[in-house]
């Protein structure tokens, strides 16, 4: 029976070496030991190996997951529910996709993506979400969901060819701040049933398009955009709106 044991444990450690690792967590804790930290387990991109893949899942209260990779086809994923969350991914390499989905009150997401043909997802719902994404590379993709009340989205996207789209929905004081710099980029924004929400966008490049719609009460929207070959668009419905475009060509 202790030889069965010895190699099946032996077997099992080969297996997270190989393919990444999962972690759970319940009730509250920080993600940040060797268990919560993307960059101490094993399998976490160290080495820059490519096709890695680390999933994080937390229920409970004041929840910290943090994960960090490096290398290729990276997928990093962490899901949360309940209060006082925040999650951290840091990725590097050509590639892969981050995902974070949160679920109660007072949430907040970093992600720091550099590499071409990335994508990054994130949800949020309930109230006081808070998200923060930073993009660097070519033919990149975020999308981000925020349901509820008071949400708030900064987002920095730099390269060519890629594409943002925002979605905030809920009652009470929405709010993003979207910049993208580059080439041939899109950026798509959705706010709707809200009072007073707000978009300032800011687009440096050529050939660049804005689209922001907005439904509910009284919104604002101003749209920066430096360059040529560059279009903007803006709807608004409800009541008390006020829109502005700026577009200057060098």
């Amino acid at each position: 029976m202790k030889t069965s044991l010895k190699t099946l444990s032996a077997l099992s450690l080969a297996v997270l070496l190989g393919s990444g690792a999962a972690i759970a967590q319940e009730h509250g804790g920080n993600g940040h030991g060797d268990n919560g930290h993307g960059g101490m387990g094993p399998g976490y991109g160290q080495g820059g190996y490519g096709e890695n893949m680390a999933t994080i899942d937390q229920t409970g209260y004041r929840h910290d997951a943090s994960i960090e990779q490096d290398g290729r086809e990276l997928m990093a994923s962490i899901e949360q529910s309940g209060y006082m969350q925040e999650a951290d991914i840091e990725q590097r390499g050509r590639g892969g996709s981050s995902v974070i989905e949160q679920t109660g009150g007072w949430n907040e997401v970093n992600v720091d993506r550099r590499g071409r043909n990335g994508t990054m997802t994130v949800i949020q719902e309930d109230w006081e979400n808070t998200a923060d994404i930073r993009q660097r590379g070519r033919n990149g993709s975020i999308e981000v969901t925020q349901e509820d009340w008071s949400n708030y989205a900064n987002v920095d996207q730099r390269g060519r060819g890629n594409e943002l789209a925002l979605y905030q929905s809920g009652w009470g004081d929405n709010a993003a701040w979207l910049e993208q710099r580059g080439r041939d980029n899109v950026m798509d924004v959705a706010q709707d049933d809200a009072w007073q929400s707000e978009v300032y966008v800011d687009q440096r490049g050529r050939e660049n398009m804005a689209m922001v719609e907005q439904t509910g009460s009284y919104h604002e929207v101003s749209v920066t955009q430096r360059d040529r070959g560059n279009i903007a668009m803006v709807a608004q419905s409800g009541v008390g709106h006020d829109a502005s475009i700026n577009q200057s060509a060098r």
